[in-house]
């Protein structure tokens, strides 16, 4: 099936995972401003595709449509939880339309015999409000539906629904954001209304 991917190494700051907007206010006279701190950036729940190049420089995409890239593509979850650093019991339920010819997975993961399910029970740490997990396309994973489904500590929390669409070409310059997929999911950065100025 897909070999895990605890964390993107340092995916997680080059994906464009959070958006951030700035506006400009035309001022007509303008005057020295003080420097501001730095302002939290929105962080949101969504489902990712990175794509390692010939270059072997990785590419990142918000959407669900995956590339069926063996050994080049992965595809996971970003959930933002809130709250402190803290660790938590994760079960996650990944399942596809179609059997997979091999699982490569860890002791944590149980695959079910018509290996179309992997149920994967670890502890896992809430870094900065956010958890995320990943798994990567291995020969033979199938074209279909695949779907996440999250609980943390017991609790029902979330699913995400991907479609994995074969490239015969298997062409690693393969953009998933131009892939036909039903639902498919394409982040679109959204700008934010300019502040107003308060009169002096």
């Amino acid at each position: 099936m897909y070999a895990p991917v605890r964390r993107l190494l340092a995916a997680c700051s080059v994906l464009a995972l959070t958006v951030v907007s700035t506006a400009v206010l035309a001022q007509s006279n303008p005057t020295p401003q003080k420097p501001q701190a730095d302002k939290p950036k929105a962080v949101r729940s969504i489902p990712y595709v990175s794509i390692t190049g010939e270059d072997g420089k990785q590419r990142h995409y918000e959407t669900n449509a995956i590339p069926l890239l063996f050994n080049r593509a992965c595809f996971g979850w970003r959930m933002y939880l809130g709250g402190p650093n803290r660790v938590v019991s994760l079960k996650e339920v990944l399942t596809t339309s179609q059997p997979a010819e091999q699982v490569i997975a860890g002791p944590e993961t149980e695959v079910s015999a018509d290996k179309t399910r992997a149920t994967t029970r670890m502890l896992e740490t809430v870094q900065d409000g956010v958890l995320q997990r990943s798994w990567c396309i291995i020969p033979g994973d199938p074209p279909g539906t695949y779907t996440y489904d999250i609980s943390i500590d017991g609790e029902p929390r979330g699913e995400f629904v991907f479609c994995a669409i074969e490239v015969p070409d298997q062409n690693p310059n393969t953009d998933p954001r131009d892939l036909n997929c039903p639902n498919k999911f394409n982040s679109v950065e959204r700008a934010q209304p300019p502040r107003q100025r308060t009169p002096s």
